[in-house]
């Protein structure tokens, strides 16, 4: 009977609870952590803060393979009505994603709390000064295959249910990013990056490698053709001034991710890859700031959603404090990359190949190896050491090429054409044939990975420019360099690029030794009349 029921608000025969003051609770907080939301309370909560008047709006951005629709929150005070206002405002735009591995839960729950406690605040706060976007439930179909911990994510403390880690597609959601395969990254290129291009975005995860003595971990773009300023902001002065904050205010731990591993015959704490396929590093290619948040695993799941929480809060301060510099740092690159193409001359050549780096030795906090024989305890550690080691938290470029004014693609590789233009990218067609000084590179080794990953034979090749006069048809497509996204159009098209689309099989005739890339690099001006493809 709803009187006999005055925490809970009953909508279309359901019901989600809410504090004394009305606002809604999540199912974490309501079963005191012992579950994590659903779909359904996803929606429920959200459309609770509606009604209680929050200043959010909602929009459903995509669909899982399930047909259940992906809701994206826009907060801001006043609200924006489009992403061109929201651009107009002149403030960043920050865009905030949880649960794109679904047994991963912590960040869900705390993004719909973040939203509670923001839409709560009186004016003058983050809402006034930012648009935020919020897609809390990125893989739906992989939350919604409920399963025991101890199976879906066995190292991780609590809850006793979680989803799954793969999508409704059987996708790693978090090694898509330059593929784009699933309908859940495809809604998210269509509907965020190509239309409200935010300045910074967030992925909250929960890690499931090293036990150390940390809460959580983080990392910024790793890959070195992030621009230079962006780079320096995010991982030398932002992060390591949050991880002293949180250690002052919270008294909790924070470090660079990573696991400690073997190398080069010691052993070091190393960060994971640098390919534009993880989302954080995909948007430093894009020119954006990227953040990677990772809980950890064997603290509670009420800890996971506390430490997720302090960490995306500060780094919103942090950001906002500083969000001139941010739109400086974001909307200049643009402008830097975009001027590249009226001159290749003046630009630096950019890498291909990478090799992790180390910024020097440091003590991390580590758990001590288990006796032989014996076996780690549950939960947190009883005891972590402090072991000096190197610290592998960044790669450098081990081989470079040089940034074309323009890339020119036969007419048959359409798929091609369309990966790019599903990034944003602007593609043209030559309506007549064009001449152009130009390189064409000759493949002198071809390595194709024996075992699938992510449905594909990654394909790695080495060889050789040749420079000379090329010859265009008519109907080609071509790709300037004269626009924002031309770092990612350079990893994407570069045929040694360690994740482009050589990797990924693109190509419509494989790559063999000796033959020659379709693409063809030009340098300079043409005269030839193109078209945009819309």
């Amino acid at each position: 009977m709803l009187f006999a029921l005055p925490l809970a608000l009953v909508v279309l025969g359901r019901s989600v609870q809410a504090d004394a003051g009305g606002w809604p609770v999540t199912r974490a907080e309501r079963t005191n952590y012992a579950e994590t939301s659903h779909y359904e309370d996803v929606i429920e909560f959200i459309e609770a803060l509606q009604r209680k008047g929050a200043p959010i709006s909602v929009s459903y951005i995509g669909a899982a393979k399930s047909g259940k629709r992906m809701p994206l929150v826009i907060a801001a005070r006043p609200m924006v009505a489009s992403p061109a206002e929201a651009r107009r405002t002149g403030k960043p735009i920050i865009y905030i994603q949880a649960n794109i591995h679904a047994g991963e839960v912590e960040g869900k729950e705390a993004s719909l709390m973040i939203l509670r406690r923001l839409s709560q605040a009186p004016a003058g706060g983050i809402l006034d000064r930012a648009i935020l976007l919020f897609d809390p439930i990125y893989n739906i179909d992989g939350n919604e295959m409920f399963g025991p911990q101890a199976r879906n994510r066995p190292e991780q403390n609590g809850p006793e249910l979680v989803g799954h880690r793969e999508s409704g597609e059987g996708f790693d959601l978090n090694r898509d990013g330059i593929k784009a395969e699933s309908l859940e990254f495809r809604a998210v290129l269509a509907n965020i990056w190509n239309t409200w291009d935010p300045d910074v975005m967030m992925d909250l995860h929960t890690t499931d490698g090293t036990r150390h003595g940390y809460e959580l971990t983080y990392a910024p773009p790793l890959n070195p053709n992030t621009s230079p300023g962006i780079m320096a902001f995010t991982r030398d002065e932002m992060l390591p001034r949050i991880r002293a904050q949180i250690r002052r205010q919270f008294g909790q731990e924070l470090f660079d991710y990573g696991d400690a591993e073997r190398r080069d015959k010691q052993q070091v704490w190393a960060t994971f890859e640098e390919h534009g396929r993880y989302m954080t590093n995909y948007a430093g290619l894009r020119n954006r700031i990227g953040i990677l948040s990772e809980a950890t695993t064997y603290i509670s799941f009420k800890d996971r959603v506390g430490a997720t929480d302090y960490f995306v809060t500060a780094c919103l301060d942090y950001l906002l404090k500083n969000s001139r510099r941010v739109m400086e740092l974001t909307r200049g690159t643009d402008a830097l990359v975009s001027s590249w193409g009226s001159d290749p001359s003046k630009v630096p050549e950019l890498g291909v190949q990478f090799a992790m780096a180390s910024r020097g030795a440091e003590d991390a906090l580590l758990e001590p190896a288990p006796p032989v024989g014996g076996s780690r305890p549950e939960g947190r550690p009883t005891k972590i050491d402090r072991v000096k080691m190197p610290i592998y938290d960044r790669f450098a470029v081990t081989k470079r090429a040089r940034v074309p004014s323009c890339y020119f693609i036969p007419a048959s590789e359409t798929r091609l054409v369309e990966l790019l233009r599903r990034h944003g990218v602007v593609v043209e067609r030559l309506r007549e044939a064009a001449s152009i000084k130009g390189e064409r590179f000759t493949f002198s080794d071809v390595k194709v990975g024996g075992r699938a990953f992510q449905g594909h034979r990654l394909t790695s090749v080495t060889g050789s420019f040749s420079s000379g006069s090329e010859s265009v048809l008519a109907g080609s497509y071509v790709v300037r360099m004269n626009q924002p996204l031309g770092i990612l159009i350079f990893n994407l098209l570069e045929p040694e690029s360690s994740d482009g689309v050589v990797t990924w099989g693109f190509y419509s005739v494989p790559p063999s030794v000796g033959s020659s890339s379709p693409v063809v690099k030009g340098f300079g001006a043409f005269d030839a009349v193109t078209e945009r493809v819309p």
